[in-house]
């Protein structure tokens, strides 16, 4: 899940309406990197509220070339220094800084260390290795490309040094709105303005600002609902009453990704029951169970291993690690 976000100083403000969207859906950190006359600036928040992160976006996001993240947790705590972004080098050690943001759900795994996230561990295994010694590589068409391919098209990633210089991998994978680059369409009320292509002209970008947040399905949030979505929120055009229950909800929710697992030709997977499905929420979470849907869509689990997983729970916990720590906490918090 997550959403990452790059922009110029000339992009519009986002209203009020979009950056509480933008929370609804990610509301475990957030975190922006810019540069400043040679200095890598880095701001970091665990908002209580959508109104915090409004704040936050109002000193430290508008009107400033960045990249924010905003994190809906998968793997690791719920913390800051699992809230992006994350060093990948220090111009002590390196003469660079540098440091990453990241969207998605990476196969290479947080075994080492369940309480650190993918992405600290991709860091630490795979990029500072490679880039202690050659930090410019970071910025090479080489780098895209290599890095592009072993993360796999669903994974974004953005780079950022103190001079300012920025690279974002697997670029053509997101979606350009509102004079942003946006890492993808279903951690936000996706506008159908959203383009694959760059918006040309401040007054268009300015006049997608302009929308109202309109969601077509409930977004999947795991834990969440517990956020304005629950107190009304936009819905096919209409404000979702205060009432709505939870529980229709996440059927709505299963409903709609089952529906997407059809749509991808993952037929079998398609057919689990919803008390199949509620059963293995039950023990670790719905943002586990959406987690695992786009990993089968991905290409990254193979349909048979995913319902095996979704059915046996030691099995779940042995193939991975991620699903023993939620499993935990879920239990600890019960």
């Amino acid at each position: 899940m997550c959403l990452l976000i790059t922009q110029n100083s000339n992009a519009p403000a986002l209203s009020d309406e979009w950056l509480e969207d933008f929370y609804d859906y990610n509301s475990d950190g957030v975190g922006v990197m810019r540069s400043d006359n040679g200095s890598l600036i880095i701001e970091k928040i665990l908002p209580k509220t959508a109104k915090d992160f409004v704040k936050f976006y109002r000193e430290h996001i508008e009107g400033k070339s960045c990249a924010f993240h905003l994190r809906m947790r998968t793997h690791g705590a719920t913390d800051l220094d699992n809230c992006h972004p994350y060093e990948v080098l220090n111009s002590k050690d390196h003469g660079v800084d540098l440091w990453l943001m990241h969207n998605g759900i990476l196969h290479t795994d947080n075994k080492a260390d369940i309480t650190k996230s993918d992405t600290y561990h991709y860091i630490k295994d795979y990029l500072r290795p490679m880039l202690a010694h050659n930090p410019d590589f970071a910025f090479s068409e080489a780098f895209a490309e290599l890095i592009g391919e072993h993360i796999g098209a669903s994974n974004k990633f953005v780079l950022m040094d103190n001079d300012g210089r920025i690279v974002t991998i697997n670029k053509d994978e997101g979606v350009y709105w509102g004079g942003l680059w946006l890492s993808n369409t279903y951690a936000w009320s996706a506008s159908k303005s959203a383009s694959k292509t760059p918006i040309k002209g401040i007054k268009k970008a300015r006049k997608q600002v302009a929308e109202k947040p309109v969601s077509t399905y409930y977004p999947p949030v795991g834990k969440s609902y517990s956020h304005s979505y629950m107190n009304g929120s936009y819905y096919d055009g209409e404000v979702r009453p205060k009432s709505y229950d939870y529980e229709d909800a996440l059927d709505y929710d299963i409903d709609y990704m089952l529906d997407m697992m059809l749509e991808e030709g993952f037929t079998t997977a398609s057919t689990l029951t919803n008390y199949e499905v509620r059963s293995f929420i039950d023990e670790f979470g719905e943002a586990s169970f959406f987690d695992l849907c786009y990993m089968v869509i991905d290409t990254r689990l193979s349909e048979g291993e995913f319902i095996q997983v979704i059915n046996n729970y030691d099995l779940a916990r042995k193939s991975f690690s991620w699903l023993a720590y939620e499993s935990t906490k879920i239990r600890e918090f019960a």
